[in-house]
């Protein structure tokens, strides 16, 4: 799971995810998956709904990890992202392009709705 989050940051950062990082991405995306089993009413997050567990656990990172992206020679944060029919253009600031990108990746979706339990 963690090499996913690895590339979606390695993507749309160009930071070099490396393995003493591991542990702080572990413990990401043990707190992202109990957020996301909470908001689900879940024991569990569905395979369908890892995409979503995956951008926020690269989201969480990011935001964790800013100044150093932002510090990074090859910083080259994504201009433009398309998902689905949704098209969105960041701005050129590279700290205003991750926040927007942070944003995006934390945001639930209506995906989510589709796999929340209710429980009487």
């Amino acid at each position: 799971p963690l090499f996913r989050s690895k590339e979606l940051i390695r993507m749309a950062t160009h930071f070099n995810v490396t393995a003493e990082y591991d542990g702080v991405l572990r413990y990401i995306y043990e707190s992202e998956e109990q957020y996301l089993m909470n908001v689900l009413n879940r024991s569990d997050v569905p395979d369908e709904l890892q995409y979503l567990l995956e951008k926020r656990v690269a989201a969480r990172f990011i935001q964790a990890n800013k100044d150093r992206i932002l510090s990074a020679e090859d910083l080259n944060p994504i201009k433009k992202l398309k998902e689905g029919d949704t098209e969105i253009e960041f701005s050129t600031d590279k700290a205003a392009a991750l926040d927007s990108l942070i944003h995006l990746w934390l945001t639930l979706n209506g995906d989510i709705a589709c796999y929340r339990q209710l429980k009487w």
